[in-house]
């Protein structure tokens, strides 16, 4: 079995969607939540780390949450990202994210 580390990103049109898709990502398979940005006016993206069938299977129920809330706009995922790709989820805004949504799956 490999332990590869694989990235999955969605991107959807407002926060109720992209909110309902990170949880459903987090809860559905092991997974963390690397990175939420603001794409553009209204636009978010969510960045999920993990083993690559996490992250397929992450991704899957994301995108179903998302599509039961709001618009999917996108969403991709890089089987064995570049190390500098990983290294631009690093930031330290990815940190506090990582936090919050360490938080957020420990008190559910």
């Amino acid at each position: 079995m490999s332990t590869e580390i694989a990235i999955g990103i969605v991107e959807t049109r407002g926060v109720v969607a992209l909110s309902a898709g990170v949880e459903a990502m987090i809860k559905t398979a092991d997974v963390q939540c690397v990175a939420i940005e603001r794409v553009t006016s209204g636009y978010l993206a969510a960045a999920v780390r993990g083993s690559l069938a996490a992250v397929r299977q992450a991704v899957a129920s994301g995108e179903a949450a998302i599509q039961q809330h709001g618009e999917l706009r996108s969403s991709q995922i890089y089987p064995k990202p570049d190390p500098a790709t990983v290294a631009l989820l690093e930031a330290p805004e990815a940190a506090r994210i990582r936090e919050v949504m360490a938080a957020l799956k420990g008190g559910g």
